[in-house]
């Protein structure tokens, strides 16, 4: 007997048909999630492909910047820097490098490089080019080859003298090559500062012999050390003399005479012992103001590049000094330091010196 199809027959063939569309829909699932998961791979990959160019830049510039400021000793030590600087040569291995040396002596490396990649290789994108640049230098120092000390003010009540030293590279002692003095005359001048009279000695055939206080001074270009001492008699009177008048404001004419003298049944007898202030000693060098700057240091004395710059490049320089007698009091404004009693102004003329080379720097 033939079964006449029922209700549940229908029902089969609706459950198959929903199946097979089902079987279908996976499919197009399956297609659409694949065509999204590309990009966001390719995207996702490219960070990390750039995370490593990245890297490798940077670790390229430190590579280079260390061989470069090798360079300025000797260039043919470059390339082996660089390689021993470099943490994962296997990035670089496309790297070019050259150094150049430029007109003011200095010295730059450029270096290029092709970082391969990973991901973007999806995009047909097999490398990327990197670069990187470095100029540095260690350019024999500029110091003060002469110098022309004008005299602008000098006040006080203290006798005082302002001696320049050199020492020559290879010399046993140090050269006195300048020496400036100030002897007090008028203590109720300039407010009751005190003025006086000022004189100068250089060096000159073996000896020191008087000249006017804006003469010229030689110092070369082969010393290895320069500084200024200061030298003070709180009594107003050079070594070997003695004081006549009493110091005070009112004086007018402030007179001293050779130690021993006697006048009137009286003898003048030095008993003022000196006072030297030197910028070879980072705790005294606070007296010396160059250029409007205390030359205070609590290690380290000023050396002869700080006392009398010379800015890169340049062949002359102007800078102003002014000295102050009064010991350091705790502050380093206000009070004594704001009335300096010894100003300068020094034309200076620079010129390398092999003495004073300069420590290889990186300018750029």
């Amino acid at each position: 007997m033939m079964r006449t199809p029922g209700f549940s027959d229908f029902s089969r063939k609706i459950c198959m048909t929903f199946r097979a569309a089902a079987r279908e829909d996976d499919g197009m699932v399956a297609v659409l999630f694949g065509l999204t998961l590309l990009p966001i791979m390719l995207f996702v990959g490219a960070g990390i492909d750039f995370m490593r160019v990245g890297r490798a830049r940077s670790e390229l510039q430190q590579a280079l910047d260390a061989a470069t400021l090798a360079a300025t000793t000797n260039v043919a030590n470059a390339p082996t820097i660089l390689s021993t600087n470099q943490p994962d040569a296997s990035l670089l291995k496309s790297a070019t490098v050259s150094w150049t040396k430029n007109v003011d002596g200095s010295i730059t490396g450029a270096a290029n490089a092709k970082v391969p990649t990973t991901f973007l290789q999806l995009a047909h994108l097999d490398s990327i080019s990197i670069s990187a640049s470095s100029t540095a230098t260690n350019q024999t120092a500029r110091t003060a080859s002469d110098v022309n000390f004008t005299l602008t003010g000098a006040y006080g009540w203290y006798w005082k003298e302002i001696d320049l030293y050199v020492h020559t590279a290879g010399a046993s002692k140090d050269t006195i090559v300048a020496s400036y003095f100030y002897q007090p005359v008028d203590l109720s001048a300039q407010g009751g500062r005190g003025t006086g009279t000022t004189t100068a000695q250089f060096l000159s055939g073996g000896a020191m012999v008087a000249g006017p206080v804006n003469t010229s001074i030689s110092l070369g270009s082969n010393y290895d050390n320069a500084y200024l001492t200061m030298t003070v008699y709180s009594d107003g009177c050079g070594p070997g003399m003695a004081p006549t008048t009493s110091q005070s404001g009112s004086t007018t004419n402030y007179k001293c005479v050779a130690s021993g003298t006697k006048i009137s049944r009286t003898t003048y007898t030095k008993t003022a012992a000196p006072v030297i202030y030197s910028t070879s000693n980072a705790n005294q060098s606070r007296n010396l103001f160059v250029n409007g700057v205390n030359m205070y240091s609590t290690t380290t004395a000023p050396s002869i590049v700080q006392l009398l710059p010379c800015a890169k490049g340049a062949t002359t320089a102007t800078n102003t000094h002014a000295w102050e007698d009064t010991p350091y009091n705790g502050s380093l404004t206000g009070g004594s330091w704001s009335n300096q009693d010894i100003f300068f102004s020094i034309q200076t003329t620079c010129a390398a010196n092999a003495y004073y080379d300069g420590v290889p720097k990186l300018t750029k």
